[in-house]
């Protein structure tokens, strides 16, 4: 194939050294080729149709990494190295990545808020009591129901630990080659009629012995130092010695086109026991371990922008888990961070979007620009709520530059008021209500979206589900909303929280089971007293508690036949974001009089389908849905 490079994953890549090829057994030939077949099937998908295909269109084997054919003099029994090897100093290569980490001074493009209207001022005689609020801090601890999380999406790296690709078939060539294979075995106590069966491990699943390594090694040796991958195509796994640090290791050769041309580079496989990871291991040490098995974890909430760019803000948050040495410095860290997201950023749709966009002047390199380090994932994940919700309203509001928010799926800031108006109020502009309507302004307030509005009328009842046709709703209680669509106007199996757990059911999960577990407290304090003879006069026990009562309310339909519903989701979105708005100026169910000062339960939005446009769309839907008129002002300071 035209333009393949071999390279092997050291740290950044480097070309392999040429070397003297070695006689392939007839084994290794007839993986060759295998090759040669798979890569005619891929180069076909880029051919013009008129062109015929033929075998020069392979990956050239020429082209892969080179192997080892036999062990080390003085190793150990299941070990690659010579016993007494040292892992090596990491090499410093210099690449364009590289270079960006190194870089200290690095600045990114500057960002304040700039108000593109006059703001206008309320007469005296017209002001209202909330009339110039801004945000409202909560008192007291969140409660549970309120609490920042992730609930399960389509953004699965955030709160998870993500295995590689291929990880199985690797374990599943591993084992066969060691002689072993996964056994199936039902318990003898299990009662198949009650659980399926369960899969029992065997002592060599839970981790190769040393026996059992030697055993792989000797084999992939007599094979010519290279086999295929079960049922992975371009796939080995090869014995490979670096070509920067001399250590020998088991590694995954496969095409690599990162740097848009076909490549083949090597990854060492991580070597803890039942562990068949790949990414982020190191050639410079003498046993590698990927990130989940390299010395402690940490969660890093980190915020990212393209090195290249000086035109535009490029906006990014990860959460990504990474291992660090212990009693790691905060440099340590950081640079850790820093290597460990050139990789990772990769599988951001994001960052992918916007790597294709044309008219790039040069290739975009991801860069650390805010770093924050905990042991504890759930405080790593109140970080990257809060900073990515300020990255939300920055994406709203205009600014002194332009600005590219790369963030998708993002979590909302809850319990955070506070830090939220400091730091808004830091990038000089202030959320703030300008005005409560009065009831006939209210009237006049015209729905900002596509589709009708239905909330409170006549047409809400009498909807039909309907082919072509979605429907936005929310659901209320006396302190919180919640804000999504459907494709039917039929809510009574909405709340089953059995179905999912979205934020309106853990709301009512929570709440229900407070009320079970006052309602057992207080009948555990009866039979106590019952117990010891106390009259029941002289007995005080706590409240019983109620939880609230959860009201599904249709608020629109919209007309949409595209079967991404694009046009219903960015709707849901912009309900969901005026939602947040409601929470953070204290304001109340719109329905229910005398209500409390509310919460949104929408855990997450999806800011990808708003910009800066969208702000006067989701301030009119807060004028409409709840009578007052949020605005974004320019905060001059006290």
């Amino acid at each position: 194939m035209e333009g393949e490079e071999s390279f092997s994953d050291d740290d950044d890549f480097v070309t392999t050294q040429k070397r003297t090829r070695r006689r392939a057994t007839p084994k290794v030939v007839e993986k060759k080729a295998k090759l040669m077949k798979a890569g005619q099937s891929t180069s076909a998908a880029n051919s013009k149709p008129s062109t015929p295909k033929t075998a020069t269109d392979a990956p050239d084997a020429r082209k892969h990494l080179a192997v080892e054919t036999e062990k080390a003099d003085n190793c150990a029994e299941g070990e690659l190295n010579p016993r007494g090897t040292k892992d090596k100093e990491k090499r410093k290569s210099e690449t364009p990545g590289s270079r960006v980490r190194e870089d200290q001074t690095f600045q990114p493009v500057p960002w304040s808020y700039i108000s593109d209207e006059e703001e206008m001022e309320v007469g005296e005689e017209e002001m209202r009591l909330r009339d110039g609020r801004g945000i409202i801090p909560r008192d007291g601890d969140l409660a549970d129901e309120f609490q920042i999380k992730y609930v399960a999406s389509s953004d699965v790296r955030i709160g998870t630990t993500v295995k590689g690709e291929g990880v199985d078939q690797i374990r599943k060539t591993i084992l066969r080659l060691a002689g072993l294979a996964p056994i199936e075995t039902i318990s003898s106590d299990l009662d198949v009629f009650e659980a399926s069966p369960q899969i029992v491990l065997t002592q060599e699943e839970q981790g190769l012995t040393p026996e059992q390594r030697e055993v792989l090694f000797q084999e992939i040796f007599r094979r010519g130092g290279r086999v295929a991958v079960d049922d992975k195509p371009d796939w080995f796994l090869i014995i490979h010695k670096a070509p920067t640090t001399g250590l020998i290791h088991l590694c995954l050769e496969a095409l690599d086109s990162s740097r848009g041309y076909v490549f083949y580079s090597a990854s060492r496989l991580c070597t803890k026991p039942n562990c068949y990871q790949y990414n982020q291991t190191f050639a410079s040490d003498v046993l590698p371990k990927c990130t989940q098995h390299r010395f402690s974890r940490i969660y890093t909430m980190v915020k990212v922008t393209d090195y290249n760019r000086r035109d535009v803000l490029v906006l990014l948050h990860m959460k990504p888990a990474i291992s660090v040495a212990q009693n790691a410095s905060k440099q340590e860290k950081d640079e850790q961070t820093e290597l460990h997201i050139q990789t990772l950023i990769t599988t951001y749709n994001g960052w992918k979007r916007y790597c294709a966009t044309e008219g790039l002047a040069s290739r975009p390199i991801p860069k650390c620009i805010s770093t924050h380090h905990f042991n504890n994932e759930g405080e790593a994940l109140r970080m990257l709520s809060f900073e990515s919700t300020i990255g939300m309203f920055m994406k709203l509001a205009s600014g002194s530059q332009p600005i590219i928010n790369l963030d998708d799926l993002i979590p909302l800031c809850y319990g955070m008021e506070s830090e939220i108006d400091a730091r808004l109020k830091e990038l000089g502009m202030e959320l703030k209500i300008r005005r409560h309507l009065t009831p006939t302004e209210r009237k006049k307030v015209k729905y900002p979206f596509p589709g009708e509005y239905l909330l409170e009328t006549v047409g809400a009842t009498q909807q039909q589900e309907e082919k072509g046709k979605t429907f936005l709703y929310t659901i209320m209680s006396r302190d919180m909303w919640y804000f999504g669509w459907s494709n039917t106007p039929d809510f009574k199996k909405r709340l089953d929280s059995a179905r999912g757990t979205d934020g309106a059911r853990e709301y009512k999960r929570i709440t229900d089971k407070r009320q079970k577990d006052r309602q057992l407290e207080i009948e555990g304090l009866k039979q106590r007293d019952i117990e010891l003879g106390r009259a029941e006069e002289l007995c005080i026990y706590p409240p019983p508690l109620k939880a609230p009562t959860m009201t599904p309310y249709l608020v629109a339909k919209c007309e949409d036949d595209d079967k991404k519903t694009i046009k219903t989701k960015t709707i849901e979105a912009k309900m969901i974001i005026a939602g947040y708005i409601a929470y953070l100026l204290g304001l109340r169910n719109p329905i229910r009089p005398n209500s409390d000062i509310g919460y949104s339960v929408n855990k997450c939005v999806s800011i990808s389908l708003v910009d800066s446009n969208s702000w006067g769309e989701i301030c009119e839907f807060v004028k409409l849905f709840w009578g007052f008129e949020p605005m974004l002002g320019k905060y001059e300071g006290s």
